[in-house]
């Protein structure tokens, strides 16, 4: 239990830590109307698809599924096209990647931020914490009614960015960086309590926790923190992507046990080094520079 309790709180940081930058992104833009959501959906499409296309499609070609009654059965098209979309939760489909499971109810959270800052935007705090209590009781109704839409479920988690972002427009960075590390521990017990058949309720908490906290804090100055950061930041997607896989592959292999974890140590480095600079930073320059020429002309004069 302690290891999915620590992927779990690593999932619903994200979640919050997202929507926090992404509301800040869409501020700092200064876009409106048709060109604030073409330029933002654009770049998430560009940041967010051709790494995982390249991943579903890697898993296609050299892994197979697995099934009680046929455990060696190859991956089926219908399966390999719905983990392409990133519509598995929709679909009812099994990830083909490792940690595939969350993309899907990422796409569609980012379908929703936009509508999210401009509700944000012209309304109080008060109305996003609003907004955030109604949002449990549907996440509750979804969890009960129907699996496809579990991004409902997720709702009061991506909410709390917005709370974040909201809040520290409003609200001055009072409490020093060094002690962010030990206030997201001590709230770490909040999701410890949670068992599998109530987590969500957890999850909802200990976000909402993290929304009101972050904007309290200054940003860290120790320099080796912030580069740390900044390197993990920089391959996370790559390693998120890829490292059951690594792991699968790896750990498998038919040498000594030593060998084995240093084949996992130096390929869990190299293939999301290897995919960030090959695809995804490629991939998130051109989508930017298209965002650019198609919806602020003016920038790119």
């Amino acid at each position: 239990m302690i290891p999915w309790h620590f992927g779990q709180i690593g999932v619903l940081a994200f979640f919050v830590h997202t929507s926090f930058v992404l509301m800040l992104s869409l501020e700092r833009s200064r876009l409106t109307g048709a060109a604030m959501f073409g330029s933002f959906y654009l770049r998430r499409v560009f940041r967010l698809y051709p790494l995982s296309i390249f991943c579903v499609t890697a898993a296609m070609v050299t892994w197979r599924a697995p099934d009680l009654a046929a455990p060696f059965r190859h991956w089926r098209w219908t399966e390999y096209l719905s983990n392409l979309a990133l519509t598995t939760n929709l679909t009812y489909t099994d990830s083909m990647v490792g940690g595939l499971w969350s993309l899907p109810i990422e796409v569609q959270m980012y379908l929703c931020l936009p509508f999210l800052f401009l509700l944000g935007r012209a309304r109080s705090i008060a109305a996003l914490a609003l907004l955030w209590v109604l949002s449990v009781p549907a996440a509750v109704l979804q969890l009960h009614i129907c699996g496809r839409f579990s991004v409902v479920g997720f709702a009061p988690c991506f909410i709390a960015g917005v709370i974040a972002w909201r809040l520290s427009r409003s609200v001055k960075r009072r409490l020093p960086g060094w002690l962010w590390p030990i206030a997201l521990l001590a709230s770490w017990p909040i999701f410890f309590l949670a068992t599998h058949k109530s987590d969500m309720y957890f999850r909802w908490l200990f976000c909402l926790v993290l929304g009101f906290a972050v904007p309290w804090f200054r940003e860290i100055r120790f320099r080796p923190a912030k580069v740390a950061a900044s390197v993990v930041a920089r391959y996370s997607y790559g390693i998120y992507l890829s490292h059951v896989a690594v792991m699968m592959w790896t750990l498998a292999l038919p040498v000594p046990a030593i060998s084995r974890w240093a084949f996992c140590a130096i390929l869990a480095v190299v293939a999301p080094v290897a995919m960030f600079h090959s695809i995804e930073r490629p991939m998130m320059i051109a989508g930017q520079n298209l965002a650019a020429r198609l919806f602020q002309p003016s920038a790119v004069a």
